[in-house]
């Protein structure tokens, strides 16, 4: 799995996803997920970290059924690209610094949002 987790980490990289830099204050471990076509998602533990430490406005989500109601009769359809759909979320400098992988290759922060992070940095306080 090691070869497959540095191949992605590169493929990171070489998108600027991510970038290897030599010091953080905040860094999580990764966790690779093979995904079901055998390729790795990396995904940042962050429970303990930046997860932990975050402010989250709660809301619930709609329920399907009202979401089918509000939507009948509608005339406009899209098609959306959700492929990493979390890395399409760019994220400015100071929440760059609270997303920082370790791995074997050194440090990696993150310019998008990781997989892995259930919040976003701007609902830090102070």
């Amino acid at each position: 799995m090691r070869e497959k987790v540095e191949a992605e980490l590169q493929r990171l990289q070489d998108q600027g996803f991510n970038k290897l830099i030599q010091y953080s204050e905040w860094v999580a471990p990764i966790v690779p997920v093979m995904k079901h076509d055998r390729s790795i998602q990396i995904c940042g533990d962050y429970k303990l970290t930046v997860n932990a430490a975050a402010k989250v406005d709660k809301y619930l989500l709609p329920k399907v059924d009202d979401l089918f109601a509000t939507l009948a009769g509608g005339e406009k359809f899209t098609k959306l690209d959700l492929s990493q759909a979390y890395q399409q979320v760019l994220l400015d400098d100071k929440s760059q610094a609270f997303v920082v992988n370790n791995t074997n290759k050194g440090l990696f922060r993150y310019n998008r949002l990781p997989f892995g992070y259930h919040r976003h940095p701007v609902f830090f306080g102070g």
